[in-house]
């Protein structure tokens, strides 16, 4: 969840409780606004009728409420007066293993990460841990220990994409460059629309002196999440402005090519115009439904979001980033 007004992180940090009795401890625990369940966690934690496990817990989720909300500090030092009445917690450990690493305390991390591990047995929870404490022992610059955190969460979970694309960051740091590719493949071959593997295979790829491969999966990263800068820096850099510019037009071009020829029975395909069937929206409002993420793994498969009257048809990669681009370009 991110937290998008200032009055809001306010209401997060600083609030009051507002409520009482067991209807507190059940809005602390199930309820959606983030606001009312931190005041009603604040409620149950100053509040002595509620029992030492029932105010861990409130402090637990008052704690990732508080992450959530930038208050690290505040954060840091519920999560610990829970682990102090719940020491078993390994929710609240690699809560705080979390908030250690983004502070720089990369021992306690790694600490707190192998306590939660300690706390688990369900092969599914330990994935995520084992995850976490392999990046936070990659930061420590201990390869080893950090790949064999990876190999162990690879063992238990064959289909993570996260665990495989964390094992090839790894890999890169020892030198291994083929086998990173290996495992940077993997994940996208798990899943198609990880943006962040796309990247990371194009940082190898380019230092293996790989230029067209690493452009490819530059441009597929980013046009499935234009928020990764390193991708987007090292794009402009492999082609040069000029060319990255001519590039993009052509992708539009084709993308409009396609939709007059394939969607336009149905869809408004232009700047402006009512769509001939009122069941198909306009292309111009597709880029404000739906992000390049949602609408790649479909347009791959041929259907965006079928109506009645959608014709069946096959999209290249190449025209799916076609039309995707048009579609964008008409959304700005």
């Amino acid at each position: 969840m991110r937290i998008g007004s200032i009055a809001l992180l306010t209401s997060l940090v600083f609030a009051s409780p507002g409520l009482a009795g067991s209807d507190a401890l059940e809005t602390c625990r199930l309820e959606r606004d983030a606001a009312e369940r931190l005041a009603a966690c604040t409620a149950v934690i100053e509040s002595p009728e509620f029992q030492a496990t029932e105010r861990a817990l409130a402090f637990r989720v008052r704690g990732e409420l508080r992450v959530m909300a930038g208050a690290i500090d505040g954060a840091l030092a519920d999560l610990s007066a829970a682990l102090s009445i719940s020491p078993d917690d390994a929710r609240a450990y690699a809560s705080r293993a979390q908030i250690e690493l983004t502070k720089g305390d990369v021992d306690a991390a790694v600490t707190d990460f192998s306590a939660a591990l300690s706390h688990t047995t369900q092969p599914a929870a330990r994935v995520p841990l084992l995850i976490g404490r392999g990046h936070t022992l990659m930061v420590k610059a201990l390869y080893d220990q950090a790949i064999k955190d990876l190999d162990e969460a690879i063992q238990l979970n064959p289909k993570s994409a996260s665990a495989y694309n964390h094992r090839g960051l790894i890999l890169r740091k020892k030198g291994d460059l083929g086998k990173a590719i290996e495992d940077y493949s993997m994940a996208i071959q798990i899943n198609p629309v990880y943006a962040l593997a796309y990247s990371n295979r194009g940082h190898v790829q380019e230092a293996l002196g790989k230029r067209e491969e690493a452009i490819a999966d530059f441009r597929r990263a980013l046009m499935l999440d234009a928020s990764l800068t390193s991708a987007s820096d090292r794009l402009k850099a492999l082609q040069g402005a000029s060319e990255l510019v001519g590039e993009s037009e052509r992708r539009i071009a084709l993308g409009k090519s396609l939709a007059e020829r394939t969607c336009a029975f149905c869809h408004a395909v232009g700047e402006k115009g009512v769509s001939p069937n009122p069941k198909a929206p306009p292309f111009r409002v597709l880029s404000e439904r739906h992000p390049a993420l949602s609408l790649r793994e479909p347009l791959s498969r041929g259907i965006a979001a079928p109506h009645d009257e959608m014709p069946k048809f096959e999209l290249s990669d190449d025209e799916v980033d076609g039309m995707i681009a048009y579609i964008n370009s008409l959304g700005g």
